[in-house]
């Protein structure tokens, strides 16, 4: 595909994560921004001179039932969004994340062009989140500074291409955060530590099967799934966005798109209960994890030998292995 053509493609697949995202939010007005309030927020504490772990507390119902759980890089990231109103911020905000995805995987790896249409990406356009985002950092190492930003997934970003420059830049971006607030690291840390709801799926009885993807672990796929399954995460579906970059041919993507959706429908009619996260874990582990971990360990133990180096240069768009076909 030619790179105006790309982009021209990329912008419509940024449109129409923009477009879930404003519906989303402007619909439900009391949600602000949904999930990427907390950021927003952050920033417009920032902006206003205050400390963003004092300002946002527990003071009511979502979204602002939480203390501030992103560390300060994620309200520099957010600090040009500020002044917008929040369901225009929220929009714009999904809407680059997504058009920087597809423009990555019209690039590298067209086959995975269903992941637009799965559950993950639905509701992290929903809920404002940095899943598309960061998987778009796995495929471009000029944006792996932003795991600093949301640093679960943003580590599972990293594994699957390291880079020289992700680390530099994550680096850069937590030293302005220490300029901007000194402070910030101890603060974060105490709000996180009060909070005991996340767990990697792994380390659970019920998906400790999923430790079988160290079988791939000479595979980029492999340790981005294990990376995966072992970080603490919310037990929803927008994080599990970032195992996209698993299938391999267009087929598979698709069944794990569709596969995706039967979890995620049987789980919504309880996506305002209080148990809503224990619900939507065995429908996580077994409808997204679980046909992730199958077709990982359909891709051959090791992966064709690139020229990549650690500085995360641009490999072959099939570059995994197999051909880019739509098997």
């Amino acid at each position: 595909m030619k790179s105006g053509d790309r982009a021209i493609t990329a912008a419509a697949l940024g449109g129409w994560g923009a477009f879930i995202a404003y519906f989303s939010m402007a619909s439900h007005p009391q949600h602000l921004a949904k999930d990427f309030t907390y950021p927003w927020r952050a920033a417009r504490a920032l902006l206003a001179g205050d400390n963003p772990y004092e300002v946002i507390r527990a003071v009511g119902e979502y979204p602002f039932n939480s203390g501030l759980l992103y560390p300060l890089p994620a309200a520099l990231v957010a600090t040009p969004f500020a002044h917008l109103r929040p369901e225009i911020a929220g929009a714009i905000f999904v809407g680059i994340s997504s058009a920087l995805l597809g423009w990555a995987i019209l690039r590298d790896c067209p086959y995975r062009l269903p992941i637009f249409v799965s559950a993950p990406f639905v509701q992290a356009a929903i809920l404002g989140q940095w899943s598309p985002l960061l998987t778009a950092a796995a495929l471009m190492p000029t944006l792996q500074f932003l795991a600093a930003a949301k640093p679960t997934v943003g580590l599972a970003a990293w594994i699957y291409r390291p880079s020289l420059r992700g680390i530099i830049g994550g680096l850069i971006l937590v030293a302005a955060a220490f300029l901007v607030l000194p402070g910030w690291l101890g603060d974060w840390r105490e709000v996180v530590g009060t909070t005991n709801r996340y767990r990697g799926p792994a380390t659970t009885l019920l998906g400790a099967f999923l430790l079988l993807g160290v079988l791939r672990w000479r595979r980029r796929e492999g340790r981005l799934f294990v990376a995966m399954s072992l970080i603490p995460q919310l037990p929803v579906f927008y994080d599990s966005l970032i195992l996209w970059l698993i299938p391999s041919t267009l087929w598979r993507s698709f069944a794990l798109s569709a596969a995706s959706w039967v979890g995620y429908l049987a789980w919504y009619p309880s996506r305002a209960s209080p148990l809503q996260n224990e619900i939507a874990f065995p429908w996580l582990v077994f409808t997204i994890y679980a046909p992730a971990l199958v077709l990982l360990l359909m891709l051959p133990k090791e992966e064709a030998v690139s020229n990549e180096s650690v500085s995360g240069a641009q490999e072959p768009a099939s570059g995994e292995g197999e051909p880019a076909s739509s098997k």
